[in-house]
């Protein structure tokens, strides 16, 4: 009955747009005036925020893994225990997601940043209060399920409030932030281990309050996405806002924004055509291949946890003293460098990640991140000082080479190859995947190296080229395509599990766009792609798809 409620006031809040005049519409002031490219720098800014946020949480912690202040506070915890502490945030972050999944759409992108942003701070008292470790694991878990919120919904938010062309930039500049904010964690501990007493480790938790506060506060002077005020029939706000983001000085009359308005609820008509939206659709395959989309959606926020990148993130201090026997503080100025080099090469995805497609940095990154963790596992298979010095030298290339790819990429496929009426869940259930895995690794992690140490890498190797043979036979090149374009990849002459001939040459049907037919301009998210090619695909898909009886 919710469901059919929530499609009749859709409906009708469609019909509605037609009564709204556009001369008399009531305009609203975004971050002090900012309009046009001015606007959507900082609504990046705000979402970028959030990732640096998300880095710094992950990488503060890494740093307080073998400081002894922190240690004994709880007991100095076996590797068991250290490894639960540092874990059960990933079991908020996955709950957080699936928070996303059932009320997103409902409480609508702001509101979730407020919500994750809000529990986020909850858990960075509790743990800056903590003086046991129940109450530290409590804290992680809130501010993981404020993460989760985090994550799920700001790649979401941005996507909708910029122009396609630019969706790799901004989601690489996310991941830079990322690696930013770990960068910034391991900086503020090294400052901290010349201090003594608890301040050494609760001041950089607590600190990250700071971050939170100043997204909060940049959000709200931001607008809301315009796709979902207008799925929820506030079409006078939505016009405004395409209005200020055309640009200085556009009128809600404007045609430009007519049509961008029209092509918006042209999407959502396409998107809700088989009516409201049902969990089961995920298990069907259909015309569209619904259940093969979201697996390769899912799969890779899972390949991204498991290719081992968190094992250098929470644990490469914890290592240095334990395999290489390194000091607190010397270990601390090594992970910093770690770090530095982590957000430096991150700039490459920044300025290249839609020139370098999706497949070829995923499959040869996976291939050369396995070979370090390779070197590193046997050269560690008996320590001498300088084995232990080269094999830091591999560490710091897989860091390398993660940042080129495997850190952004994952975050940007699930919404671009899945259709309008799953982005939300995709998006969703794609982020709690990569939790999930993520909270694996980081559980068995310490278990792994104070048993197996060196074999510990062995096993990453094995994985990451596994995931290059994946990436390489079902992963359609998906840059340059537009969203309605990209259910073709599913249709027709190109229907099939593998994306490559019998020689392991991608199909000219899997191929990047990047370069060909013109970039689209267009809100992403909002599914405003305005060329009649892409309407028509859209609607061949829709007519497809009831046709099939999905």
């Amino acid at each position: 009955m919710e469901h059919a409620a929530t499609d009749e006031k859709t409906h009708h809040s469609r019909q509605s747009y037609n009564t709204v005049d556009l001369n008399n519409i009531p305009r609203q002031k975004y971050f002090f005036g900012a309009e046009g490219r001015s606007l959507m720098k900082h609504v990046a800014i705000a979402g970028s925020l959030g990732f640096l946020l998300f880095g710094y949480d992950q990488g503060v912690l890494g740093g307080l893994n073998a400081a002894d202040e922190f240690l004994s506070t709880f007991g100095y915890p076996s590797s068991a225990l250290l490894g639960t502490i540092n874990a059960i945030y990933e079991i908020g972050c996955f709950c957080g997601a699936i928070s996303v999944f059932l009320v997103g759409e409902r409480l609508g992108r702001k509101k979730c940043i407020y919500v994750g942003a809000l529990l986020m701070f909850l858990g960075a008292v509790l743990q800056a209060a903590s003086f046991g470790v129940p109450q530290i694991i409590v804290g992680r878990i809130v501010c993981g399920w404020g993460n989760g919120f985090n994550t799920a919904t700001t790649p979401l938010w941005i996507s909708e409030l910029i122009p396609a062309k630019a969706r790799g930039r901004a989601v690489a500049i996310e991941g830079n932030l990322i690696a930013f904010g770990i960068v910034i964690a391991y900086y503020y501990n090294i400052g901290m281990s010349y201090t003594t007493g608890p301040a050494q480790w609760r001041a950089p938790i607590a600190s990250q309050s700071a971050i939170i506060i100043a997204r909060i506060a940049w959000c709200y002077l931001l607008p809301e996405s315009p796709r979902w005020l207008t799925k929820h029939g506030k079409h006078e706000e939505a016009i405004d806002i395409l209005a200020q983001l055309k640009g200085r000085g556009i009128q809600p009359s404007d045609p430009a924004v007519i049509k961008q308005k029209k092509s918006i609820d042209k999407a959502l008509a396409l998107e809700e055509a088989d009516g409201p939206w049902r969990f089961m659709e995920i298990f069907k395959n259909g015309p569209l291949k619904i259940r093969r989309r979201f697996i390769l959606a899912i799969w890779l926020q899972a390949m991204q946890q498991l290719s081992g990148i968190n094992v250098l993130v929470y644990y490469f201090p914890h290592t240095l003293t334990t395999d290489i026997g390194m000091d607190y503080k010397t270990n601390l100025q090594v992970g910093a460098g770690l770090a530095d080099t982590y957000w430096i090469f991150s700039f490459v995805t920044v300025f290249f990640l839609d020139q370098m497609g999706r497949r070829k940095p995923l499959i040869s990154e996976a291939a050369a991140c396995g070979i370090c963790f390779l070197c590193a596992g046997l050269l560690q298979q008996e320590i001498t000082p300088v084995r232990a010095k080269a094999s830091l030298l591999f560490f710091f290339g897989y860091e390398a080479i993660f940042a080129c790819g495997w850190l952004p990429i994952p975050w940007l496929y699930p919404p671009e190859i899945t259709p309008l009426r799953h982005r939300t869940h995709s998006a969703a259930l794609a982020t709690a995947s990569g939790w999930i895995f993520n909270y694996i690794i980081v559980q068995i992690t310490p278990i792994a190296i104070a048993n197996i140490r060196w074999k510990t890498y062995i096993i990453f190797f094995v994985l990451n080229i596994w995931f290059a043979i994946i990436v390489w036979l079902v992963y359609p090149e998906t840059s340059g395509w537009t969203l309605q374009e990209i259910d073709l990849l599913y249709t027709d002459d190109c229907d099939r599990l593998f994306v490559v001939d019998k020689r392991g040459v991608l199909l000219p049907g899997f191929r990047s766009k990047m370069g060909r037919e013109g970039d689209a301009d267009s809100m992403v998210d909002d599914g405003s792609d305005t060329s009649s090619n892409d309407r028509v695909v859209g609607e061949k898909a829709v007519a497809k798809h009831r046709e099939m009886g999905v």
